[in-house]
């Protein structure tokens, strides 16, 4: 284990989504499906909890679904081409 994780539905809470929005969520393509653990339940990290509250974020600001993981990607590009060294 790399760090704490949460189930499904503490992830919805955190991200102040339901559990069938974070399942949404996932259909779209917005959020990577995360591990499961041997119980076979969700287990989800930071990483997925930043982009839960990322994606709520800009569904809440009127982005459409449909637009929100290409946003998202782009802004991802940039971040890295700012971090690159000069």
């Amino acid at each position: 284990m790399c760090g704490p994780e949460f189930t499904i539905a503490q992830a919805a809470a955190f991200a102040g989504v339901t559990v069938t929005t974070v399942r949404q969520y996932h259909r779209h393509g917005l959020v990577d499906e995360p591990e499961y653990d041997s119980f076979g339940c969700r287990r989800y990290r930071a990483a997925e909890l930043l982009r839960l509250v990322q994606v709520r974020a800009l569904a809440g600001a009127g982005v459409p679904l449909a637009e929100i993981g290409d946003l998202l990607d782009y802004l991802s590009q940039v971040e890295h081409v700012l971090a690159a060294p000069r």
